[in-house]
């Protein structure tokens, strides 16, 4: 799973009122998943789409907020200097010019035009610091619940933070058992035995599993790309 295997799952990919993953076929109907692991890859891949997404959003927020402070500065009309004036100011404050796409692409809801579209180079940079905010916060993730954890007899234990609850999405806190089952498989494990209390608090029996996931995860790949032709 990647940053943009899991963004596009997210554009692809609605929840009804039940939480039961659907897409629109061209009618405009409703086409429901199936599969137990089609819908579980569905499930973890919006739950981490949101994990990333809502770092990213910081950064575009730093950006207006730089923006704003150099509208209090000087008054600049031409779209192309303020774009290289604003990418000069973010460049400073992170290091390197991985976000002047995304300046480009908050620049073009006020300005609509060419010189603002961004270049395949720029799109490049601000994917590649996408996938690196996805893969910390996923390996994070993946420490805190199958590192950092208490055994207790045969199972493993841990108790997710009221900070990290606080911060998860509306989204997140529905999908959160069936990121954790996801990202066990990825990590060769099957969760048995699996229950989330009341107070956040994790219990599972790890199962050792043989075999990698990324067989796996293209098989999965393969037919959600075969559902989503069928109802074109």
């Amino acid at each position: 799973m990647t940053f943009k295997s899991c963004h596009r799952m997210s554009e692809l990919f609605k929840l009804d009122e039940k939480f039961e993953p659907f897409f629109l076929n061209g009618k405009g109907e409703r086409v429901y998943l199936q599969k137990p692991m089609e819908k579980g890859y569905v499930y973890a891949s919006l739950f981490f789409f949101d994990e990333a997404h809502k770092e990213i959003e910081k950064l575009g927020k730093m950006v207006v907020k730089i923006r704003g402070e150099l509208a209090q500065e000087v008054k600049i009309d031409d779209p192309t200097k303020l774009f290289m004036e604003l990418s000069s100011r973010v460049r400073n404050a992170i290091g390197d010019d991985s976000l002047d796409a995304l300046i480009k692409e908050k620049l073009a809801e006020d300005f609509k035009v060419i010189a603002l579209l961004p270049t395949e180079e720029e799109m490049e940079k601000l994917g590649n610091i996408q996938e690196a905010i996805y893969k910390e916060l996923f390996q994070g993730f993946l420490d805190m619940t199958f590192k950092n954890t208490t055994a207790a007899g045969d199972a493993k234990t841990f108790k997710f933070s009221a900070e990290y609850i606080d911060k998860l999405t509306e989204r997140q806190k529905k999908l959160l058992t069936p990121a954790l089952r996801m990202a066990g498989f990825i990590n060769r494990l099957r969760l048995d035995e699996f229950e989330i209390l009341a107070d956040w608090t994790v219990k599972y029996k790890p199962v050792p599993l043989a075999d990698g996931f990324d067989a796996k995860e293209e098989e999965i790949k393969i037919s959600l790309k075969k559902l989503l032709e069928e109802n074109i």
